[in-house]
């Protein structure tokens, strides 16, 4: 599994206080380990996200992503709380 990490998602992550940037690393790394683990409720998105998944890196987190290509290769598109990425 291959992750690029978009500089639209860089800058996102920078804006976040320390403690959710270390709350994001910690579920992307959890995502790499397993990413059917029951704590990222991972999920398909829907309306004008449409074909973006994402998954939680906490009570109000969310980590936006998509899969490209045949191989998982993960591009993060967008972090941050509930509110700011939908």
């Amino acid at each position: 599994m291959h992750f690029v990490y978009t500089k639209p998602f860089r800058k996102a992550l920078a804006r976040l206080s320390q403690w959710q940037q270390d709350a994001i690393e910690a579920a992307v790394d959890r995502y790499k380990e397993d990413r059917s683990h029951p704590a990222l409720r991972d999920h398909a998105l829907k309306g004008q996200m449409k074909g973006f998944r994402a998954f939680s890196a906490g009570w109000d987190l969310r980590v936006i992503y998509r899969e490209e290509g045949g191989f998982v290769i993960v591009v993060l598109i967008d972090v941050g709380t509930h509110n700011q990425v939908y």
